[in-house]
């Protein structure tokens, strides 16, 4: 009998079952196999940003630059209300969060194993820190009016998600999800909170639905599909 133990769990082999995964969506990925496979990315590839990214990544930080400059200038001639609403559109970055946003484009690439970044890992790296900065801001924001201006989020505070809150997180999930449709569930908390909902509470909502049967997860809960 030929042995073919070796041939499936070489990094090669590992490294192509793990694309063949994120590509399509079909199998799951153990954590040692996963491990395994980070581990032959790093090895193995070591990509740099392309011109095309280099250019998009440079003008889109020079763009957010200036929109925060010209709000903040806005925001000092205007109300206190004015200066509310505005800080709820401001997406300050420092040249600290410019170079994470590098590396996060290069380890976009680098799961792919290319050898240069693409201006879609930039696209994505963007998305992350616009969806991540406006979640922390909305959490931020939801702890202020509900805690008297602490500033913390209402669930590190011990402070659980009211009905209203409930109701309006699984109103947004059914209206996303489609039934019979497999998304990646951090995307849609990313997307949720993008458009103002607090990221804790979809994901609070998200449980209450699979507990009920609407909602099944896969891939060890990176997916989600709505079944009714």
């Amino acid at each position: 009998m030929t042995d073919t133990t070796g041939s499936n769990t070489s990094p090669e082999a590992i490294a192509e079952n793990a694309m063949k995964v994120a590509m399509t969506g079909i199998g799951e990925l153990d954590v040692p196999t996963m491990k395994k496979y980070v581990q032959y990315c790093k090895a193995k590839c070591s990509p740099r940003l392309s011109e095309e990214a280099g250019d998009i990544l440079a003008s889109s930080y020079v763009k957010i630059r200036d929109d925060v400059r010209r709000r903040s200038m806005e925001a000092s001639s205007g109300t206190q209300n004015e200066v509310n609403g505005d800080a709820q559109t401001v997406i300050p970055i420092t040249v600290r969060q410019l170079e994470a946003l590098v590396r996060i484009s290069e380890s976009l690439a680098k799961m792919r194993l290319e050898l240069e970044v693409q201006a879609e890992d930039v696209a994505e790296a963007l998305r992350l820190f616009k969806v991540s900065t406006m979640a922390a801001n909305s959490a931020d924001k939801q702890g202020d009016s509900r805690l008297g201006g602490s500033g913390n989020p209402p669930m590190m505070m011990g402070v659980a998600p009211s009905r209203d809150d409930m109701l309006r997180s699984e109103s947004f999930l059914k209206s996303r999800l489609v039934i019979g449709t497999v998304v990646n569930k951090q995307r849609i908390v990313e997307e949720a909170a993008s458009q103002g909902y607090n990221a804790m509470f979809i994901a609070k909502a998200m449980s209450v639905m699979v507990m009920r049967g609407e909602i099944q997860e896969r891939n060890q809960s990176r997916l989600i599909k709505r079944v009714k």
